[in-house]
């Protein structure tokens, strides 16, 4: 993909914008080996005990399916809180996951050995797409990827000492799990026949049953192929009858596993990474390139008179009659107030923060007199320094914006903002082009300046042109 970001260092920091983890782990062709993945997973002992105690896969394997995509994307493409969020949420959920395995031994889905496991396998789904895909990792390239992908699992909590600290040892270990410690286990066995009969999506609800078990007989085929296709060799055997291959299977395989590599490089961002990927990965390169940034390093019009003259007609003119006065800006308390569902306490706070700075605007800016501020004077007010009210009254906005106090803008906040009708990748992709350090979170702070800037011209806010915008 040439317009993701190239790997930018090796620091050791949690991969961002620019990783290797960012470009593959969310890309759609990871599907031609997230089923090895699963497979390899299900056949640790201690997973496969809650497998099939535990897993929904059965009934619902599209459910559980997307559900693991989003929780990895969530784990790795949202900012630092919301990703202790996820993996907190993991957490407290597999902790729920424990009881007594079929030989009569005590299992727990938060055993370090197989939380390592499974957390690895994903790694080895991400060199084994880039070598069927014909793009292989060198060394180098997958030792980075490695260190990347041991700070994502210390994030999800797997001990750092379960986990091999060195590419060369992860492989050994790799290999002898394979080979010494992965059971070809009743948990496997559901998982391929849930494989095997897929159920409808809900989206192909309408079609018929017997054309549904048409479709699925030949998908069942095709997903079981793929994922025995690229098992280990050695589990392969393990498997037996139910994982041998008709003639031409790993031809065919090899060939589709190229031509989603091919189609990775020449499709948009937006069709080669799943959604939430594709939203944050799409808004750190804008941001990067400076497109629709606001702050000090925001987009300016190349006609910032243009650009000043649009904000004041579609902003602050709420009342359409050309000028700035008090009801205006009494429209604007009263639009921040109805969607942040304002406490009477809060609610008076934000009319006179608005009317402080109404009071500064007519001290500093109304030159001739007369109680009004024009498209004129306005601008000579917006190409000085901003005032001590203004500035508080933008920071008033931002903390009002921040529900529970934390000192952030997350999406929670921002989307009772923008309100219920806001699209969610939409509303991921504008809050993030507030962050104007580019460490993946957006402060109070960052918030207020990117109001400031827009209030006077010198960037453009799509947040404000939704909440605030007139047509």
């Amino acid at each position: 993909m040439s317009d993701v970001p190239e790997p930018s260092d090796r620091a050791e920091r949690f991969p961002g914008a620019g990783s290797l983890t960012w470009r593959y782990l969310g890309q759609w062709r990871l599907l031609t080996t997230i089923g090895r993945a699963i497979v390899l997973e299900t056949a640790h002992p201690v997973v496969s005990a809650g497998v099939v105690e535990f897993s929904t896969y059965r009934r619902h394997p599209w459910r559980r399916i997307e559900q693991t995509l989003l929780s990895l994307q969530r784990l790795l493409y949202q900012d630092s809180t919301d990703r202790e969020h996820e993996a907190t949420r993991l957490r407290r959920l597999h902790g729920h996951i424990n009881g007594v395995d079929a030989s009569g031994s005590s299992y727990t889905a938060l055993d370090p050995e197989a939380q390592a496991w499974v957390h690895l396998t994903i790694f080895d789904a991400m060199v084994l797409m880039c070598e069927l895909g014909g793009d292989p990792l060198d060394d180098a390239r997958q030792a980075e990827l490695y260190a990347e992908w041991l700070l994502v699992g210390r994030q999800f909590g797997v001990p750092a000492e379960a986990m091999p600290a060195t590419l060369d040892a992860y492989r050994e270990y790799f290999d002898a799990t394979v080979r010494e410690r992965l059971v070809a286990s009743a948990g496997v066995e559901q998982l391929l026949d849930a494989f095997g009969r897929l159920p409808a999506p809900t989206r192909l609800s309408f079609l018929p049953d017997a054309v549904w078990e048409a479709v699925s007989a030949m998908l069942g085929m095709g997903v079981r192929a793929v994922i025995t296709a690229t098992l280990p060799a050695v589990y392969r055997e393990r498997l037996g009858e139910r994982a041998r291959l008709p003639i031409g299977v790993e031809t065919a395989v090899s060939l589709a596993c190229r031509t989603a590599s091919v189609a990775a490089e020449l499709l948009p961002t937006k069709w080669v990474y799943m959604p939430l990927a594709a939203t944050y990965i799409t808004a750190k390169r804008e941001a990067a390139r400076g497109l629709r940034r606001l702050g000090p390093r925001g987009r300016v019009s190349a006609d910032p008179a243009t650009q000043l003259a649009d904000t004041f007609v579609r902003i602050l003119d709420q009342t359409g009659d050309g000028v700035l006065s008090w009801p205006d800006l009494a429209a604007l308390a009263r639009v921040f107030s109805d969607r942040l569902e304002l406490a009477a306490v809060d609610e008076e706070a934000m009319y006179a923060a608005f009317h402080d700075w109404w009071d500064e605007l007519r001290a500093t800016a109304d030159t001739n007199h007369d109680g009004v501020i024009d498209a004129d004077e306005y601008r000579v007010l917006a190409e000085a320094a901003p005032g001590a009210a203004m500035a508080a009254l933008m920071v008033r906005v931002a903390a009002a914006v921040d529900r529970d106090g934390d000192g952030r803008i997350d999406q929670a906040d921002y989307a009772r903002l923008l309100g219920p009708d806001s699209v969610p990748t939409q509303r991921i992709a504008w809050l993030h082009a507030m962050d104007a350090d580019g460490d993946g979170v957006v402060t109070v702070e960052e918030f207020a300046e990117a109001l400031r800037e827009q209030v006077l011209g010198r960037a453009r806010s799509d947040t404000l042109e939704y909440v605030l915008g007139r047509t």
